[in-house]
């Protein structure tokens, strides 16, 4: 281990991407806060969601996991095991287009120019790739996942003071396109750093 300076990251700008589940990402360099799209060499396309809230920026969250120790007749503590691990990312828009809507509420198309919501929630599999920018620093930082199970949240939050909210939830799903942990259990999640940024560039 080494101390890095440069591997410190302040979240001022960002921009989420989403394609096709399981779909692999793109050379990193070619992403961008103000790309509409990023293309991948086989044909895979990343698009751009546009602007999400900068007060409720992207957040993960996991439930589950508590341990449990376990004794033996000789010994105490002697063994843990963790309770199964859900694993969510929720992203809230500011863009209240018709495209970002169909894919927030899973909208259908009305003939006067309205969407049609159903309350029931009903998964659209994604891959998504939020995409950080250290302003100060031009250091990025990226999350991949590459199955995720987005639904909408909430219904629209309205605000006197700021732009109207909408919320988009996913669950994490685990994922074939990443490689397997040493133990062999699936993955969902990839994390890149700095450095990966600058190894493509």
């Amino acid at each position: 281990m080494a101390i890095k300076d440069d591997s410190l990251i302040v979240g001022t700008r960002g921009a989420v991407f989403i394609a096709d589940a399981e779909k692999k990402l793109p050379d990193l360099s070619k992403f961008s806060l103000t790309a509409e799209t990023v293309e991948g060499t086989d044909g895979v396309t990343y698009t751009n969601i546009g602007h999400t809230s900068v007060d409720t920026l992207p957040e993960f969250s996991i439930d589950g996991g508590d341990s449990t120790s376990h004794d033996t007749w000789l010994k105490t503590k002697v063994r843990a095991t963790y309770e199964a691990v859900t694993g969510t990312v929720t992203i809230d828009s500011v863009q209240g287009d018709k495209e970002n809507l169909k894919l927030i509420f899973n909208a259908k198309d009305m003939s006067d120019g309205g969407l049609a919501i159903a309350l029931d929630k009903r998964e659209q599999k994604k891959a998504m790739f939020i995409f950080i920018v250290d302003s100060d620093t031009n250091q990025k930082l990226g999350f991949w996942i590459p199955n995720a199970s987005l639904s909408y949240n909430e219904l629209p939050t309205l605000n006197q003071d700021d732009f109207v909210e909408y919320k988009m939830v996913g669950d994490i799903l685990s994922s074939s396109t990443l490689p397997a942990a040493d133990n062999g259990d699936a993955t969902s999640i990839a994390i890149y750093g700095p450095e990966a940024f600058v190894a493509t560039a």
